[in-house]
C-alpha cells in the first residue's frame, strides 16, 4: 500500500487477546540509533548451534518460522544470533523471541518455557527485509524474575540498525528438568514414571494455574478440555493429573509391545455410564482393548492399564492414599482386620499408620475393581472419595502375604476379599500389592501408599472350586 500522508496513531486490536498501538508516518526516521557495543569478555561461544535447537526440538516451530541460523555468543545477561529472513508474515520477530528462549533454556535449569505476553515499544528504521536476509540480533536482558523475563533487542542489517525492540516480555511456566523430553519429543516420552507391577506414577511439577493450563492444553483433546472446564476448580488438579497418567499407561503399554511414537492426544480417556474409565484411539489410533484404572491424591497421581478380560469379568484396581498421623483409616476396619493389623505392625515394626493407609488403599484398589469404588466424574466435583465406613461391609482384607525379598519387605501383598452376592457362591479373592511411596523435592512432603490389582486370583478360585 501507499505510505500514509500524514503522522498518525492507531488503535489495533484481535479481539479479547492483544491491542497495539500504531504509529506510522510518510517515511521512517532519517536516521538511525548506533549498534549496541559488546565486551567480548562478557560472553562464551554457545554449547549448541542454532540447527540443534530444530533438529532436538528446544523449539517446536515448523519449517516456515525456523529462521535462526547461528548462535554467535551468550553471556550472563545477553545474547548475540542470526536470522535469516524467513517468508513467513511475522516470522522475523518471532525468531527474535527464539533466540529469547534460547538463553532462558541455556542459562537455567526451572522455569525454562516462556511465551510473549507484552511489548512496550517496537521501532523500525527501514522497509521490511525480503525472504533469505541475513539479520543480526543482539539481545539485552533487562530484568528475571520469578514469573516474567524482560529484554531489549537491537536487530541490524548490513551493519546498520533496521530495529529496536524496547520491553519485550515473556511469561515463565513452571516446569522442571525431568519434563523436557517430553516438552521437546511427547510422542517417545511421558511425564509419568513407570514402576515395578506394570502400573505409572505422576508427581505434579506445574503448581501455578497458568502452567497447569498449558500443561493441560499440551496433553487433553478438545473434548478432554470441555470437561475439565466442567470440574470444580479445586478438583481440576488432581483430575487432569488422574487423565495424564492414565494416557501414559496406555502409552507406555503400546511402547512395550512394539508400537511406535504415540503422542498424548492420540489417546482418549473416557467414562462409560458407571463412571469407569477407558481409554480409546482418536486421529486415527486404533488400540487393543484394553481396561484401565486411574487414581490421584494431592500431588500424585497413578494408573493402571491391563488387557480387557472377557465377558465383563473384574479387572484392574489402583488406588493411593496419603499417609497420615491419625488413626482414621483404621476406623474404617472390621474386628478382624483390625486384629491383623495390629499384629503385622508390632511383626515389621512400621508405624501403624503406614499399615492401615495400605490397609485402606488396598480395600479402595479393590472396589474400583469391582466397580464401586470412587468415580472421576462430575459427580465427585473433586471431593475425597466417600468414607469406606459409608459402604457395605463386603470388603475384607483377610491375609498379609510377604514380598518377594522378605516376610515384612515391600511392596507387601494383602489379600483382600469380595463377599459372594449369591448363595453358595465363593468370596471372591484379590491379591492387591502395597507399596510406600513419596512426594519428591519441592512438593510438599507427603507419604502415600499405593495399592494395585489386576483383578481377582483366578488361580485360586478355580483351586478351591475343585476342592
Amino acid at each position: 500500500p501507499a505510505p500514509p500522508a500524514t503522522s498518525g496513531h492507531y488503535t489495533a486490536t484481535f479481539g479479547r487477546g492483544a491491542r497495539a498501538t500504531v504509529e506510522v508516518a510518510p517515511h521512517h526516521p532519517a536516521t538511525r540509533p548506533a549498534p549496541w557495543p559488546t565486551d567480548p569478555a562478557t560472553e562464551r561461544t554457545p554449547d549448541h548451534s542454532a540447527q540443534h535447537l530444530y533438529d532436538e526440538r528446544w523449539m517446536f516451530h515448523g519449517p516456515a518460522f525456523q529462521g535462526l541460523t547461528a548462535l554467535t555468543a551468550i553471556g550472563d545477561s545477553h545474547l548475540r544470533g542470526t536470522i535469516t529472513t524467513p517468508p513467513a508474515p511475522g516470522a522475523l520477530l518471532d525468531n527474535v523471541g527464539q533466540l529469547l528462549g534460547y538463553w532462558i533454556m541455556a542459562t537455567r535449569t526451572e522455569r525454562t518455557v516462556v511465551f510473549p505476553v507484552g511489548m512496550r515499544l517496537m521501532r523500525f528504521f527501514g522497509p521490511h527485509p525480503a525472504p533469505g536476509t541475513p539479520v543480526e540480533c543482539l539481545i539485552r536482558i533487562t530484568s528475571l524474575t520469578d514469573t516474567t523475563l524482560e529484554a531489549d533487542a537491537q536487530l541490524l542489517i548490513g551493519g546498520q540498525v533496521w530495529a529496536e525492540l524496547s520491553g519485550w516480555q515473556d511469561r515463565r511456566f513452571d516446569n522442571h528438568p525431568e519434563t523436557r523430553p517430553v516438552e521437546r519429543f511427547p510422542q517417545r516420552n511421558t511425564l509419568s514414571l513407570p514402576q515395578p507391577g506394570g502400573w505409572v506414577l505422576l508427581h505434579e511439577r506445574w503448581p501455578d494455574l497458568a502452567s497447569r493450563d498449558l500443561i493441560m492444553r499440551n496433553h487433553l483433546s478438545s473434548d478432554e478440555r470441555t470437561a475439565y472446564e466442567h470440574q470444580a476448580p479445586r478438583g481440576r488438579r488432581q483430575w487432569l493429573l488422574g487423565r495424564i497418567a492414565a494416557k501414559d499407561a496406555v502409552r507406555r503399554r503400546l511402547w512395550d509391545h512394539g508400537e511406535g511414537p504415540v503422542f498424548p492426544a492420540e489417546i482418549g480417556i473416557r467414562e462409560d455410564a458407571e463412571g469407569r474409565p477407558y481409554a480409546i484411539g482418536v486421529h486415527g489410533r486404533t488400540l487393543p482393548e484394553l481396561a484401565l484404572s486411574l487414581a490421584h491424591r494431592e500431588e500424585a497421581g497413578v494408573a493402571l492399564v491391563v488387557p480387557r478380560r472377557a465377558n465383563g469379568a473384574p479387572g484392574p484396581g489402583i488406588a493411593i492414599e496419603e499417609v497420615t498421623d491419625g488413626d482414621d483409616h483404621a476406623l474404617a476396619l472390621g474386628r478382624a482386620e483390625r486384629e491383623l493389623l495390629t499384629a503385622v505392625t508390632a511383626r515389621s515394626g512400621a508405624s501403624r499408620a503406614r499399615w492401615a493407609t495400605a490397609f485402606r488403599a488396598a480395600k479402595e484398589a479393590v472396589a474400583t475393581a469391582e466397580g464401586t469404588g470412587p468415580r472421576d466424574g462430575p459427580r465427585d466435583l473433586g471431593d475425597r472419595p466417600r468414607d469406606l465406613r459409608d459402604r457395605p461391609r463386603d470388603l475384607n482384607i483377610v491375609e498379609v502375604r510377604p514380598g518377594a525379598d522378605g516376610p515384612d519387605s515391600t511392596p507387601v501383598r494383602l489379600v483382600v476379599e469380595v463377599a459372594a452376592t449369591v448363595p453358595g457362591q465363593r468370596p471372591r479373592r484379590y491379591e492387591v500389592h502395597t507399596r510406600t511411596i513419596a512426594n519428591p523435592p519441592g512438593l510438599p512432603d507427603r507419604d502415600y501408599a499405593v495399592a494395585w490389582t489386576t483383578g481377582p486370583d483366578h488361580q485360586e478360585q478355580d483351586q478351591e472350586s475343585d476342592q
